[in-house]
């Protein structure tokens, strides 16, 4: 099973002393990957949490240069708010000089104010992700030329070639993001509305379907028993997402390893 866990890139206290002491927690326990969040710019109802946001690409980065096992991902990125050609490029780039499986979560987001403040239409977001992650995947697989409706070119080159395609994982639990899992991603990665009745229901019409959600709990054994939940609905894995201080996601994250 998967373990992955999310590095406490976001919130009131994070601070680079406490995503190092995650990460390297991570390495020393066996997990398997660690992932950071994505908010760019939020308005008074998000605050609370994501008023203070380290950019994910940036401390992946940091993470794999003192550690170097651990997988890397983004949960999630917030894909229809970056140009992707540019994103492309970021996520291969990282992926070489890290030497990691890289894995690009990606979901539209639910936060009207942060579109509006970047200029892009909220209504048109899912159209917008759909076809930013053909850019991503046409641009890694090394097509020269791409036509959208939003984003196009021709005779281009962008090098060099992630030697393994970084994966693509869906977030949302919606119908629409599970036919964007299947069609445009390597798996599906729910979150709140991903309970195991959902998972179990997706997994039944879709068994191909790799499943690995991210989910949180006020403590562990509430956390615990929902992984164990999650894992018996079908999943392949979890990210988990530990309440408290770095002190206490240390701590959540060793009962975790001690239960594989």
């Amino acid at each position: 099973m998967h373990l992955g866990v999310i590095l406490p890139n976001f919130g009131e206290g994070t601070s680079p002393d406490g995503i190092r002491a995650v990460a390297e927690a991570a390495e020393e326990l066996g997990f398997d990957s660690v992932w950071a969040t994505e908010h760019i710019i939020v308005g008074p109802d998000a605050v609370d949490p994501f008023g203070t946001v380290l950019e994910p690409l940036a401390t992946l980065a940091w993470v794999a240069g003192f550690t170097e096992r651990v997988e890397l991902g983004t949960s999630i990125t917030l894909v229809a708010l970056h140009h992707p050609i540019l994103l492309a490029k970021q996520v291969a780039a990282v992926q070489l000089l890290s030497g990691r499986a890289f894995r690009l979560g990606v979901g539209t987001g639910w936060h009207e104010d942060e579109y509006r403040f970047m200029g892009v239409d909220f209504r048109g977001r899912g159209r917008r992700v759909d076809e930013a992650l053909r850019v991503t995947r046409a641009l890694w697989s090394g097509e020269r030329s791409f036509e959208g409706e939003c984003w196009s070119f021709e005779n281009a080159t962008s090098l060099p070639l992630p030697a393994h395609r970084p994966e693509v994982w869906i977030g949302g639990a919606s119908d629409r993001a599970v036919r964007r899992a299947r069609e445009l991603g390597d798996g599906w990665h729910p979150s709140r509305a991903g309970t195991p009745e959902r998972i179990r229901e997706v997994k039944a019409r879709y068994p191909e379907l790799r499943v690995l959600p991210r989910a949180s709990a006020p403590t562990v054994d509430e956390l615990r028993t929902k992984r164990d939940a999650l894992i018996a609905a079908g999943c392949e894995g979890i990210v988990v997402g530990l309440a408290g201080d770095v002190d206490a996601i240390v701590a959540g994250m060793g009962a975790l390893a001690r239960d594989r």
